[in-house]
């Protein structure tokens, strides 16, 4: 989770992948007042608009990285902990999203997850 957007709230910037990470998910979502956490995803996302914010990445990145410097030397642990979230949604975009945004592509056009080795769409 990050913490960022116009009301500072967080966010899941990639699904869990452990069984540590989904209890932690679950437990955020009970404990969260504003009812932020939602399971709406697909009804939001289309393919081509996986493919648009895929393009349009970088603004992320940049935005993550003019929070950086402030946030690691902050005095509040919070923002130094938000740092680390900073640090490893950057390494996500560039060395895993990819491949899991072709995977929730492939989903989203044929209904259900890969069974098999074949191909999965590109995000162009």
């Amino acid at each position: 989770m990050l913490y960022g957007g116009e009301y500072f709230g967080e966010y899941v910037y990639r699904q869990p992948a452990t069984t540590a990470e989904v209890l932690n998910l679950v437990t955020a979502a009970q404990e969260d007042p504003y009812r932020g956490y939602a399971g709406d995803g697909d009804s939001r996302w289309t393919p081509e608009a996986v493919r648009d914010w895929w393009r349009d990445r970088g603004r992320v990145t940049e935005y993550l990285e003019s929070l950086l410097p402030r946030w690691s030397s902050s005095d509040r642990p919070d923002e130094r902990e938000a740092a680390e979230g900073l640090r490893d949604f950057a390494a996500y975009i560039t060395e895993g999203l990819g491949g899991d945004l072709r995977q929730y592509l492939f989903r989203l056009e044929e209904g259900c997850y890969r069974k098999n080795s074949g191909p999965l769409p590109e995000l162009r």
